[in-house]
């Protein structure tokens, strides 16, 4: 899953107005190059997390996080 906060609420990248709330989005939600593009805005926390969303437990050790820092 997908797990991703703007900084800014409303921010659009990838063709989606994203939320200051954390959101959370199916694994296949976005092309490679999408979330490419957003792992690397900094306006956007992207984080990838085991499970689908919905799913209980969800929020566990993230895979790899980008907060947009360079």
């Amino acid at each position: 899953m997908i797990r991703i906060t703007s900084k800014h609420a409303g921010f659009r990248r990838a063709g989606v107005a994203h939320p200051a709330e954390p959101t959370d989005h199916a694994d296949d939600a976005f092309s490679e190059a999408q979330l490419a593009q957003l792992m690397s805005e900094p306006m956007l926390v992207v984080e990838q997390i085991d499970g689908a969303p919905g799913d209980p437990g969800q929020g566990g050790p993230a895979k790899a996080k980008a907060t947009g820092k360079k």
